[in-house]
């Protein structure tokens, strides 16, 4: 009986300690929930900064930017759509806000926008092709196509790759300094895109792709156009990420009124502002604190007032300060935020350990490769690569070119990725001077015709003095070139004796080509080969005197150098052309006896010296001689007068107050000198001087100098279809003033 009750006592001690032990564990248990509670209502809210697209309006989001760092808030999270994405991106990499409003204005908006490659990219054959057509279409599979943008977004997409350069380093933008969304819409459904992850510069190209602007992109299996169609104030995506508190800048100017909606990107913006009202007013509603900037004086395509539009982003974020600063204050008081240091800045090298290409089909492989001048297993500048992107780019063989690196052991792998041009374009330009008349322009060109790295083009000139041509080159990159130009045309002229018309000729010419060429970088060119002419010029005072077509052979040598940096308007660079032929006439009839075989030299030296940011002095030198006793027919002769840049016969040069054709002769030595002020954006001012002689006999020139001299004014606009200027001249050959009207660009 004892043991029982001592087994009993045994076993309530037991479970004494038991229920102790688990009283013990409930108080413990229930002490770390208070406490986690207690931790986590102190945990310090994810702060969230959301930036809207709104085009060039989105510049504003760096002055906004600037007021944050200055009230010291520590982003969690960046989300961004369109321009929005790009800024906000930059500074999800640590960019900060002074370098970005100093990369945005270093940049020439209307060329990046415009897609418009440097003219030293250009292969020196096609310069002239570059600026002379108001509207494009691609030929494809032998068929004419639309465009799907007015722009591939070649130019925007380089300038982000460089500058984006250092985030192939990431796995994706949510571990960037920063964690970064940013929006695409996709075309095939219209909707919304989240894009966090992919090679980074894509993404903000695809997010900032404006319909019908700019072509759609190819990114991560989808087809996107720019995220503000449909969610331009991406607030719900970065709570999403876990921001708690949302600051949010929006640059939408919302719906325009109809007196409003004048060009083509504002009714694009006003179509797409349809379908994204009802998630800005979503938006709004869940931004703690926001931010509008007054930007009613700007528009999408205000790139050009960068500075006006970052100041305004400023004032308006600096009038939150206030109220900025307390939230950076408390958000603090709760714990510290991601720390960061604003010295972000692209890649200056790579170590490439291998090179990819994607997309070549018809262009070789020794071509791009040719074009890039980069390799394998070296170190390489990123500079370098942009330039040979733009090289490659330049040849016209590409529609696109990009890159994108991929992490490596050694270094990265480099990825050229390209798509290549269709098999042609048309082009259409309009152009009316004084000299020429009206003329349109349809244009062919077509590339890897019969032989790869062949380039054909062809040209259809309508108008008063019509013309057609054709050119067709092998180009062998650093090797000789073999190529042929077709031309035929028609031309009606004055002859003068000081004021008076005493005739008009009418000129018609067929005239053949041959030739071999060796380029260097786009600007050098060296050319030889032979021209046969079949000319025929008729009087109308007395059209019986010349009613036979006649015959003429040239073999000539051409040198060319070209660096200008636009054909319009230049601010700097040099052209130069040194050319000497022989000429043969081949007609047996009295042509053959008045003509003679002759040798003719002639040179052109311009140069364009920036004076300051808006005026530029521009210097031309012409001379040419005849070797003595040679008599050339008249087509080959030196001709003074008129403003045309783009001339039939290279013996033609403009003259400031002098007609067109005016002056004749075998001998010249002229100089042109200018002035050229930029006015205001597009408007420009320019004064001119022309002085020299010109004389059928060498020594009357230099015992008898008669000089010439011309003066005058041009007020020209720089306006989408090529200059449009007026000129008004005089000289001390004729008596009053002369003006002049050139409207588009030449050709």
């Amino acid at each position: 009986m004892r043991a029982l009750i001592l087994n009993s006592d045994i076993v309530q001690a037991k479970l004494r300690q038991c229920f102790l032990s688990l009283l013990f564990f409930l108080l413990f248990f229930s002490t770390l929930n208070i406490v986690s509670a207690q931790e986590s209502r102190n945990e310090r809210p994810k702060l969230g900064l959301v930036l809207s697209g709104g085009g060039a309006k989105g510049f504003a989001h760096i002055g906004a930017i600037r007021v944050f760092e200055e009230a010291g808030l520590n982003f969690d999270y960046i989300g961004g759509t369109s321009m929005g994405s790009i800024i906000g991106g930059l500074y999800a990499l640590n960019y900060h806000p002074d370098t970005m409003a100093k990369i945005m204005g270093q940049q020439n908006w209307n060329t990046l926008m415009a897609d418009k490659i440097p003219r030293r990219f250009i292969p020196i054959e096609e310069k002239s092709n570059a600026d002379r057509f108001v509207a494009t279409f691609p030929i494809k599979q032998r068929k004419l196509q639309m465009r799907q943008g007015l722009y591939n977004g070649q130019m925007i997409e380089s300038l982000l790759a460089y500058y984006t350069s250092q985030s192939y380093q990431y796995n994706s933008f949510k571990d960037f300094p920063v964690p970064f969304i940013c929006i695409g819409t996709d075309l095939e459904d219209g909707s919304s895109v989240l894009l966090d992850k992919g090679v980074f510069h894509k993404a903000l190209r695809a997010s900032m792709s404006i319909p019908s602007y700019f072509t759609p992109v190819q990114f991560n299996d989808r087809l996107l156009v720019d995220g503000g169609v449909v969610n331009n104030y991406p607030v719900k995506d970065v709570k999403a990420m876990g921001a708690d508190v949302i600051i949010g800048v929006d640059v939408q100017t919302g719906l325009h009124h109809p007196e409003q909606l004048n060009s083509m990107v504002k009714i694009i913006d006003q179509v797409t502002a349809f379908y994204r009202m009802e998630a800005n007013k979503l938006g709004i509603e869940q931004t703690d604190i926001y931010i509008k900037p007054e930007l009613g004086n700007f528009d999408v395509m205000s790139f050009e007032d960068y500075d006006s539009i970052i100041s305004l982003g400023e004032i308006a974020a600096r009038k939150m300060l206030p109220r900025l600063k307390r939230l950076a204050d408390s958000l603090d008081q709760l714990g510290p935020g991601l720390e960061r240091h604003l010295i972000g800045r692209p890649l200056d090298s790579v170590f490439v350990s291998s090179i990819q290409y994607r997309g070549l089909d018809k262009v070789s492989l020794n071509f791009l490769e040719g074009a890039l001048q980069i390799k394998a297993r070296e170190w390489l500048k990123l500079k370098d690569l942009s330039m040979g992107i733009m090289q490659a780019y330049g040849s016209g063989f590409f529609e696109t070119v990009s890159y994108h690196f991929l992490p490596d052991i050694e270094g990265v792998v480099l990825i050229v990725e390209v798509v290549e041009a269709g098999s042609g374009i048309l082009g259409a330009g309009v152009h009316y001077d004084s000299d020429y008349k009206v003329a349109l322009l349809l244009n062919g060109s077509f590339k890897n015709v019969f032989i790869r790295g062949s380039k054909l083009f062809v040209d259809l000139n309508l108008g008063e003095n019509p013309r057609v041509s054709g050119f067709y080159l092998i180009d062998r990159g650093k090797k000789p070139g073999f190529g042929l130009r077709l031309t035929s045309f028609g031309l009606d002229f004055n002859q003068y004796d000081k004021n008076n018309v005493v005739d008009v000729f009418s000129t018609n010419q067929n005239k053949i080509e041959l030739f071999t060429q060796l380029s260097r970088k786009n600007t050098l060119q060296f050319r030889t080969g032979l021209e046969f002419e079949y000319i025929k010029l008729i009087s109308n005072l007395d059209p019986t005197s010349s009613n036979n077509y006649n015959s003429f052979l040239t073999l000539f040598v051409n040198w060319i150098a070209d660096t200008y940096d636009r054909s319009s308007f230049p601010t700097r660079g040099i052209q130069f052309n040194l050319k000497g032929k022989f000429i043969v006439p081949v007609a047996q009839n009295w042509e053959e006896d008045f003509f003679s075989n002759a040798w003719m030299f002639q040179m052109r030296f311009a140069q364009n010296s920036p004076l300051s940011k808006r005026s530029t002095f521009r210097s031309i030198i012409n001379a040419g001689f005849t070797i003595k006793d040679n008599l050339p027919p008249p087509q080959h002769w030196f001709i003074l007068g008129g403003q045309s840049y783009s001339n039939y016969y290279d013996g033609f040069i403009p003259f400031t107050g002098l007609r067109f054709i005016e002056e004749s002769g075998l001998y010249n030595l002229v100089g042109s000198f200018a002035w050229q002020y930029n006015i205001h954006r597009r408007f420009y001012l320019t004064l001119k001087w022309d002085l020299g002689f010109i004389s059928d006999d060498i020594e009357d020139m230099m015992r008898n100098p008669n000089l010439i001299s011309g003066f005058g004014i041009t007020a020209g606009y720089d306006s989408f279809i090529g200059p449009v200027e007026l000129s008004l001249m005089g000289s001390n050959q004729n008596n009053g003033m002369l003006s002049f009207l050139n409207i588009g660009y030449w050709f």
